[in-house]
């Protein structure tokens, strides 16, 4: 994508390399092992902006395809033309060129965040881009500020950065703001702490009411079963081809490989489900394991999260797509077998695979 280094470029030119490097290596650090200086002024701002834009903005907007295709897939995108859309914590406007560059029908995209030197790069970015969005940047406080009607909420890596008691008000707001037809999208890093207050985050919208839970869950109800445990999350984990920039700054720095690494939520006010499914519907959420003789993966369902196990000599044409499982697919089961926290899978099951953003 171009765009966003051109833009980089008309801002401020060009950066050193070795100081790109310091500063992406430092603002991982920051968003992962470091979190306690997340709100640090950095060593280099300059490099540091930089960094935000030429990397991590570049890394991060492919993540809005997964739940952008769920929502096409069910036939919910809303459908206001133009697309009003805001883009809360914005910074060098991951999110909105995700968006901008996978939706061709008019945008009106309004952007808010703190920095206006961020916007101002995400602003040039979406204009060599995107011709078909018209394009609002807003400085200010994203717990304050006011949002203007529209059908579709991004949330990117923001909620993360607020205290926990700031967080649900922001999407409780952020939900009011929508059309009848709206969408909220919050994606967050794959840690454990952000995606585990995200779960907890999901619980909280579910109790108030506000909202039911489209993606990524096919669990309707609270609460989410990964909290049961404190050493369990649900992520995403998705093969991805980087721009060969980022690609290669990936390689300098010793961060990031092909996976694409995020969770996320997605809430409407409608009640429409990921999936139709007339058996269990399970979403992935683990790799399979294939220890002798059986194949082992985790599903979520209204039933909970839960060990889903093939054993070889079960395997019959009936249940052959529970081997192609993958991490974000949906599993449509009839007639399993329960037994104590595991499902087995028999001859006699049958297993229908869905890729809902795919």
């Amino acid at each position: 994508m171009e765009s966003v280094p051109e833009a980089v470029r008309e801002a401020f030119g060009e950066i050193a390399p070795a100081a790109l490097h310091r500063a992406i290596i430092e603002r991982s650090r920051r968003y992962t092992s470091e979190r306690e200086r997340l709100g640090e002024r950095p060593t280099d701002p300059r490099a540091d902006l930089a960094a935000r834009a030429l990397f991590f903005t570049l890394a991060d907007e492919p993540k809005i395809a997964v739940p952008l295709a769920e929502l096409r897939g069910r036939g919910v995108l809303p459908a206001g033309r133009p697309l009003r859309v805001v883009d809360i914590g914005a910074g060098c406007g991951a999110l909105s060129l995700g968006l901008a560059t996978r939706i061709s029908d008019p945008l009106e995209l309004t952007l808010i965040d703190r920095d206006a030197d961020a916007l101002a790069i995400a602003a040039g970015a979406l204009r060599r881009c995107a011709p078909h969005a018209r394009v609002t940047t807003i400085v200010g406080d994203i717990t304050r500020t006011p949002l203007p009607p529209v059908e579709l909420v991004l949330i990117g890596s923001a909620l993360n950065e607020l205290p926990r008691a700031e967080q649900l008000p922001l999407v409780t707001r952020s939900l009011a703001a929508l059309a009848d037809d709206g969408a909220l999208i919050a994606i967050e890093p794959a840690l454990r702490d952000t995606t585990r207050a995200l779960h907890e985050l999901r619980d909280a919208v579910l109790a108030g009411g506000a909202a039911h839970v489209f993606a990524p869950c096919t669990r309707r109800g609270a609460p989410c079963p990964a909290l049961a445990d404190p050493s369990d999350w649900c992520h995403e984990d998705r093969t991805v081809r980087l721009d060969p920039r980022v690609a290669e700054l990936a390689r300098v720095t010793h961060l990031r490989d092909a996976g694409l690494k995020f969770s996320y939520l997605v809430l409407r006010r409608s009640p429409t489900a990921l999936v139709d499914a007339g058996g269990a519907a399970w979403r992935v959420v683990s790799a399979a394991h294939a220890p002798k003789g059986k194949l082992e993966l985790y599903g979520c369902s209204d039933a909970g999260r839960v060990e889903l196990r093939l054993l070889r000599r079960n395997r019959a044409d009936g249940n052959r797509a529970f081997e192609r499982a993958e991490r974000g697919d949906v599993l449509v089961v009839d007639g399993a077998e329960a037994s104590g926290e595991r499902v087995e899978i028999t001859a006699a099951t049958t297993v229908t695979r869905l890729e809902p953003s795919r």
